[in-house]
């Protein structure tokens, strides 16, 4: 089996060594007869069953880069595992003797499953937490745990307001570094329009519902007007919704959705199909809340069914190598987006 890591010192080793065991753990895991709520079982079987190498190697890859960075034994560390779902990460940080290891998700049915699954495996979760970052603070406030590093997978293009969040975080877990990977790669053009794509796919469902509630706040405007605002609102969610609709009906004024490229979001809850900004505005929102920001590239996935794409992965891996951290996040398939508190 190839190797997790590509290092050869003694953090790497001990990653390494554990990564291994997981992953044999969860080749053999009965997902059909563990007791999983049915969304997390469905989560599981199609975002991590067929892939169990490459989440076995992204959460290698995390700890490793982070604990290196946060430069702190791994028997001292508290490591949150954030928006977790039914992955790797958490487990694993759990196996190399993290001193604590927090468990979050938003969704219960998750939270469920993955307590199920670590219990089957026989692997110690400190805490589970199910909430956004509000409450995560607030749980992590009253039971006096101060992580050291929160990281997670894929979740950050789904936060709402990063504003909020990143400044959250820097007042409620001061300590922490954060460090998170994400596949919305603004700066990749492939990754990009692959992006606008389901952008507008997910617009489909968005815009007939920001419609419906312009509708039920304005009963009175034309369906030409409710066309015009419903367009001109995507991106926008909850409060910042009805701040734009009531601006409207006072003022005629409409916001500029091009303010957030071609992303748009659920106006229900404020959930991203799939945020993708570019690295700028990583810079912009998370470098004033005290934050040193980086944001570098990734790995492409050599471990597909395809033998195809594994050499198309392995190629597009030597380029970015050549092409360094700046240039090679036109190449890489996902990026990590590095707080650091300054």
């Amino acid at each position: 089996m190839d190797k997790f890591l590509k290092q050869e010192d003694e953090l790497a080793l001990l990653i390494e060594a554990q990564a291994r065991i997981l992953y044999h753990k969860i080749s053999t895991l009965p997902v059909d007869t563990l007791p999983f709520p049915d969304l997390a079982r469905d989560y599981y079987e199609g975002r991590h069953n067929d892939r169990k190498f490459f989440s076995v190697q992204t959460a290698a890859e995390l700890l490793y880069r982070s604990i290196k960075l946060k430069n702190k034994p791994v028997s001292e560390l508290v490591i949150m595992d954030y928006g977790a779902g039914m992955g790797s990460l958490f487990l694993l940080a759990s196996m190399i003797g993290c001193k604590t290891v927090v468990y979050n998700d938003i969704i219960p049915e998750m939270t469920e499953g993955a307590r199920v699954m670590a219990e089957y495996l026989a692997i110690p979760i400190s805490l589970f937490i199910t909430g956004d970052h509000k409450e995560t603070i607030r749980v992590l406030r009253d039971k006096h745990i101060e992580c050291d590093i929160i990281l997670s997978r894929n979740v950050v293009e789904h936060i709402y307001d990063l504003d909020d969040f990143y400044g959250d975080m820097a007042k409620g877990q001061p300590e922490a570094l954060i460090y998170f990977s994400t596949t919305a790669n603004f700066h990749n053009p492939a990754m990009l329009v692959f992006h606008k794509r389901l952008h507008r796919k997910a617009e489909l469902t968005f815009l007939p519902q920001r419609k419906a509630l312009i509708r039920k706040r304005l009963p009175g405007i034309t369906e030409a007007q409710q066309e015009q605002l419903a367009a001109a609102t995507r991106g926008l969610a909850m409060h910042d919704l009805d701040k734009a609709i009531d601006q409207y009906a006072t003022h005629n004024t409409l916001p500029d959705p091009g303010l957030h490229y071609s992303n748009t979001c659920d106006p229900s809850n404020g959930l991203w199909s799939e945020h993708i900004i570019p690295v700028s505005d990583y810079q912009k929102i998370i470098g004033p809340k005290g934050y040193k920001v980086s944001v570098i590239p990734a790995f492409w996935d050599t471990h597909n069914k395809s033998g195809l794409k594994n050499t198309v992965g392995k190629v597009m891996n030597t380029v970015g190598k050549l092409l360094g951290d700046k240039a090679g996040l036109k190449t890489t398939a996902f990026i990590y987006i590095i707080a650091e508190k300054k």
